[in-house]
């Protein structure tokens, strides 16, 4: 694809970006202070990607618990800005390459409607009368393994200014775990360029393999086939794919092998024939945080809209599955 770099870097497309990267984000204290000398800091970072002297900024370091512990790395706000004209100027590309089954991190799809296509294709092979059987795989440290060099390739492909090329070779080579390798997970770019990344795995397993049935959502994914001798033969194949074309681990704790009628756990959910349930580690994570937002309500910690908030967004999570008495259960434990 060829662009004009100077359109790419124009006042306007980084006010863009900015705006798009302010929503939400108002009340921050590092956004309140880029905010309060806005045009003198759009315009420099203008003027550095314009000469070509743009150069990224150190990360921010913090732990998050959802429900693993992760190590979430946070770049400046200038940065951030670059991470969104970069992302704006790459989705569009990449997107309409991505097979439909990739559920991570784009426009109108996300973990549900993947538990969800997961749960039609299995009902549509038993109820033919055949057995069901689900490969599901779980990529080893997947962000922390992506190569820079294999990444910045795949991208290369699809854009063939050096201009822009610089600046996305910045990004990506900001930040390592090891020699040349590691994405931050907290980057906006970080998303998109793990769908660029496994776009290969999906590819080799859907045009390659020639699988029907397989769905992807970040480096979790599952195929469904009526036999096990011929997922077991797969896994091997997969396996040597990952190794030798993306340097990506794929170990045998990683993999699950499981017929439908005893349950297949995917993204917090166990898909069963007759429907879906919420993971019991999830459910009882659920009920953790609920109780203890009830307790920082009757101490005064937090207002009742807060813990309505709460409870709302935990309700629309189990809507999804079969969850009447763990819901019912919920709206009786709100304080009267």
């Amino acid at each position: 694809m060829d662009c004009n770099y100077q359109e790419l870097v124009s006042i306007e497309n980084i006010f863009k970006a900015w705006q798009k990267f302010y929503s939400g984000k108002a009340n921050k204290k590092d956004v309140i202070e880029f905010w309060e000398n806005l045009e003198d800091n759009i315009f420099n970072l203008h003027n550095e990607l314009k000469s070509e002297n743009y150069k990224h900024g150190s990360y921010e370091k913090f732990l998050i618990f959802d429900p693993k512990k992760r190590l979430i790395h946070k770049a400046g706000i200038k940065d951030r800005i670059v991470h969104q004209l970069i992302f704006d100027y790459l989705l569009p590309v990449f997107e309409k390459r991505f097979i439909f089954d990739s559920y991570s991190s784009r426009i109108n799809k996300g973990t549900h409607k993947a538990v969800k296509k997961l749960k039609e294709i299995c009902q549509n092979i038993n109820n033919s009368g055949k057995k069901c059987w689900v490969l599901k795989c779980d990529i080893e440290k997947f962000f922390n393994n992506i190569s820079h060099q294999i990444l910045f390739n795949f991208v290369s492909k699809r854009i063939d200014n050096p201009k822009s090329l610089k600046i996305i070779k910045e990004i990506i080579d900001s930040f390592e775990v090891s020699s040349g390798k590691g994405l931050p997970l907290g980057n906006l770019t970080s998303q998109l360029f793990a769908n660029v990344y496994l776009h290969e795995l999906d590819y080799f397993i859907k045009n390659r393999l020639r699988i029907k049935n397989y769905i992807r959502f970040n480096d979790d994914f599952v195929i469904v086939h009526q036999s096990k001798e011929f997922l077991e033969n797969l896994i091997a194949k997969i396996q040597n794919f990952l190794k030798d074309e993306l340097e990506l681990n794929l170990p045998q704790n990683k993999i699950n092998l499981r017929n439908i009628n005893w349950g297949a756990d995917f993204l917090g959910y166990i898909i069963l024939p007759s429907g879906i349930l919420i993971r019991t580690k999830t459910k009882r994570r659920l009920l953790r945080k609920i109780n203890k937002r009830i307790k920082d309500y009757t101490t005064n910690t937090i207002s009742f809209n807060n813990l309505v908030q709460t409870i709302n967004s935990y309700l629309g999570v189990l809507k999804h599955c079969s969850s009447f008495k763990l819901r019912q259960k919920i709206l009786d434990s709100i304080p009267k």
